[in-house]
C-alpha cells in the first residue's frame, strides 16, 4: 500500500505549502496581486504589463484571447523582437512554462519564488485583448510596500507629422488590484524617471501579413515593411530604409506551429488506357502527415475519405476493324489464263482478328490471270520436215479454235484436242483445265 509523502518530507504526513509556497505556513506571509491590463497601446513595438516583485509564487499571466500579440518581456522570452517558440525557460531562479497553443491564449505560468524583480511586457501587433495576471508577493509589514512605481503607456504623440514625442509618467500602483493612487504611497525615493522618445518622425510602416505558408506543422508568413514619412494629414511619401530607426520591423514570422493530422494525397492522374474506346485513369493515393509530411500505413488515415484511384475515360471513338489484304500468289498457269490468289483478313485497330468488317466490302481472295507463253523454244530436230508440217498444222488448228471460240454466242458442247509440237523432245498435250478456264466453256475430251 503506498502512503503519501508530505511537503516535510515525511512518509504519512499531511502537511502542505500554503499559498505563498511555505511548508506547513498559514499563508499569511504573502498576498494575492491580480488585475487586468487593458490599455490601449501603439503597434510595433514593447509595453509594460506589470512588475512582479522578488520572491513572488504562482505567478499566471494570460491574455484574454487569441491575438496576434506576444507576451514576455525585452530579454529572456520573446525579446529583441524575436519570436520564440513555446517552451520552457529557466528565468529569474524558477522555471517559466510558456505556451501559446493555436485554438487558445497565449500563457505565462511559474510557480517560484523568483529571485529578482521581473517585468512582464506584451509585443504589440495589434489591438491590446486584454491580459490578466495574479500572482503571490511576499508581505512586507512595512506599509509602502503594498504600492510601486509603475510607468504608464505611452501617450499620444505630440505631433501627427514633422515630428513629435510621446511620454511614459510615472504613477504609483497598488499592488493589489494596480489601482493609480497618490504619490505619496510609494517610496519617493526609488521614484525612476519618466520615459520619453521621438514619433511621427520616419516610422516603419508595417502592412498586413500574410497567409500562413502552411496549415500545419509549422510555416511562415509575411508582410511589407517601408519606411515612410508622413508629409501632411493625408500624404506619406516611401524613404529609403537608412532613413527609419535602425530597428526594423520583422518581415516574417512563424506561423502555424501545430502538428498536422494524418491526411490522404493523391498524385496526378495518369493517361488514358487505351486511346480509344472505353478505358481507365489511375493514380497513386498516399497516407501523409500533413502537407509535405512522412507517408504513413494506410490505417493512419481515414477510411471513409480515401480518393478514388481509377476512374473511367473515352478520349475517342476507335476506327472500325478494316479487311487486309497479303500480295497476289503466283498464277496458276504457266502459259496463258490461270488463277492467283491472295489472303484476306478482317482485321482490328489492335490488328487482332475480328468478325466485325462488312462482308459485301470483302475484297476478292482470287482473281484471273495470264501467263506469257515462251514461243522461242527450240523445234525437234528428229523430223525437219515433219517439224514444218506440224508447225502449220498447229497454225491452223489455232485458228479452227479461235473460229470456233467467235462462234460461242449459241450455247454447246465444244471438243478440242490440241496437238504441240513446241517440246524439247517429245510432244505433250497442253491441260484442257487451262483452256476452260480462259474460255469459260464446258469441254470434254475426245
Amino acid at each position: 500500500m503506498e502512503e503519501h509523502v508530505g511537503c516535510d518530507r515525511i512518509l504519512g504526513s499531511d502537511v502542505r505549502d500554503d499559498r505563498c509556497r511555505i511548508c506547513g505556513g498559514d499563508g499569511s506571509s504573502c498576498t494575492t496581486v491580480e488585475g487586468l491590463f487593458n490599455d490601449s497601446l501603439p503597434e510595433g513595438g514593447y509595453e509594460e504589463v506589470v512588475r512582479i516583485p522578488k520572491g513572488s509564487v504562482f505567478l499566471h499571466i494570460q491574455e484574454l484571447n487569441i491575438s496576434l500579440n506576444y507576451l514576455g518581456d525585452q530579454y529572456f522570452i520573446n525579446g529583441k523582437l524575436t519570436i520564440d517558440t513555446p517552451r520552457r525557460f529557466d528565468i529569474g531562479g524558477t522555471t517559466f512554462h510558456y505556451r501559446r497553443p493555436t485554438d487558445g491564449p497565449e500563457t505565462l505560468e511559474a510557480l517560484g519564488p523568483t529571485n529578482i524583480t521581473l517585468i512582464v511586457m506584451v509585443l504589440v501587433r495589434e489591438e491590446n485583448p486584454g491580459i490578466h495576471y495574479r500572482f503571490n508577493p511576499p508581505l512586507n509589514r512595512d506599509p509602502l510596500s503594498g504600492f510601486a512605481w509603475n510607468h504608464n503607456s505611452w501617450s499620444r504623440c505630440s505631433s501627427v507629422c514633422a515630428g513629435g514625442a510621446q511620454i511614459q509618467q510615472v504613477v504609483c500602483r497598488k499592488h493589489s488590484d494596480h489601482s493609480v493612487v497618490y504619490n505619496h504611497f510609494c517610496d519617493k525615493k526609488n521614484k525612476p524617471k519618466e520615459k520619453k522618445r521621438s514619433c511621427n518622425t520616419e516610422p516603419w510602416w508595417t502592412g498586413d501579413w500574410s497567409d500562413c505558408s502552411r496549415s500545419c506543422n509549422g510555416g511562415l508568413r509575411s508582410r511589407e515593411v517601408l519606411c515612410k514619412r508622413r508629409i501632411s494629414a493625408t500624404e506619406e511619401k516611401v524613404l529609403d530604409d537608412s532613413a527609419c530607426t535602425p530597428t526594423r520591423p520583422s518581415l516574417t514570422e512563424p506561423c502555424s506551429n501545430h502538428s498536422c493530422p494524418p491526411e490522404w494525397l493523391a498524385l496526378d492522374w495518369s493517361e488514358c488506357t487505351p486511346s480509344c474506346g472505353p478505358g481507365f485513369r489511375h493514380r497513386v493515393v498516399l497516407c501523409k502527415s500533413g502537407e509535405s509530411g512522412d507517408t504513413l500505413p494506410e490505417s493512419k488515415c481515414p477510411k471513409h475519405g480515401r480518393p478514388t484511384s481509377r476512374v473511367r475515360c473515352n478520349l475517342q471513338r476507335c476506327p472500325p476493324p478494316q479487311w487486309v489484304t497479303g500480295p497476289w500468289g503466283e498464277c496458276s498457269a504457266k502459259c496463258g489464263l490461270g488463277q492467283e490468289m491472295r489472303s484476306v483478313q478482317c482485321l482490328a485497330h489492335t490488328s487482332q482478328l475480328s468478325m466485325d468488317c462488312l462482308e459485301h466490302q470483302r475484297p476478292a481472295a482470287m482473281q484471273q490471270c495470264k501467263s506469257k507463253c515462251d514461243l522461242s523454244l527450240p523445234v525437234s530436230t528428229d523430223n525437219p520436215e515433219g517439224s514444218s508440217s506440224a508447225a502449220g498444222h498447229i497454225s491452223d488448228k489455232c485458228a479452227a479454235r479461235r473460229a470456233r471460240v467467235t462462234d460461242t454466242m449459241k450455247p454447246r458442247s465444244i471438243r478440242l484436242r490440241v496437238v504441240s509440237t513446241l517440246t524439247h523432245s517429245t510432244p505433250e498435250n497442253l491441260p484442257l483445265s487451262r483452256v476452260a478456264a480462259a474460255l469459260t466453256l464446258p469441254l470434254s475430251e475426245e
